[in-house]
């Protein structure tokens, strides 16, 4: 038998009341997309990945090879697990913001064709490329999808998405998603397949699509009591 939410209130839709109650979330990321715009102007392309690579370890080849994988699929599983105990659009809208970042990126990268940083380097300054710290072949890739990160726009919709919907404890959860979407995205770079570029544009794109999906969630079947029950919890029928 399912457990009963008791106080269980929709939340409001009203922009305002949005931007309050995920203002730490929202502040943190807005700082660090103006740092690496800042960075992005004051620097050429491809001189932050230079400086990453210079700090590469084995004990940091093995972190971020492994928090890369918190923007692909199976962190989307983990977070449907969860959501779909507590309520079910909660899990279905998360779904559906993965499909749409990883449409809207793919789309993009298409369209833009820009070459990964190993391709860059090794095309217009190979002296460069041979300086590197480079990973083993079967972890380059040399094609020409560089803008934006999929990974990282993966990332920032997903823990957006779970920081908006996340009631208690605010503050906590909105640092926990802050973090993990930042590692996905410096992974990305530490790694050496996207630039800064891709990987702002690829957190902005994130943050933009969440928002879209945390309200459009509730504009679509606002009274479904069904989708607002989950396995486990239902909401209390007065």
């Amino acid at each position: 038998m399912p457990f009963v939410r008791r106080h269980y209130v929709p939340p409001s839709l009203r922009f305002r009341t949005f931007l309050r109650a995920n203002r730490f979330f929202l502040i943190g990321v807005l700082l660090l997309l103006a740092g690496f715009l800042y960075l992005l102007f004051t620097n050429q392309q491809g001189d932050e990945l230079i400086a990453i690579n210079a700090l590469r370890t084995d004990r940091l080849d093995t972190f971020f090879i492994s928090a890369t994988r918190l923007g692909e699929p199976i962190a989307y599983v983990v977070v449907l697990l969860v959501a779909v105990t507590f309520r079910l659009r909660t899990a279905l809208f998360a779904a559906l913001t993965g499909i749409t970042v990883a449409i809207v990126a793919g789309l993009l990268k298409l369209y833009f064709a820009e070459a990964r940083p190993m391709r860059y380097f090794f095309d217009n300054f190979e002296d460069t490329w041979h300086s590197l710290n480079l990973f083993d072949e079967n972890m380059r890739n040399w094609g020409y999808s560089s803008f934006p990160s999929g990974h990282t726009a993966s990332a920032f919709a997903l823990y957006s998405f779970v920081c908006f919907n996340v009631h208690r404890p605010k503050i906590a959860i909105s640092i926990a998603c802050f973090l993990l979407a930042l590692t996905v995205g410096c992974s990305r770079m530490y790694l050496l397949y996207h630039f800064l570029r891709d990987v702002t544009a690829g957190a902005f794109l994130g943050l933009l699509v969440a928002i879209v999906m945390f309200f459009l969630q509730w504009k679509l079947f606002p009274d479904s009591a069904r989708l607002d029950d989950g396995i486990w919890w239902e909401r209390h029928k007065p």
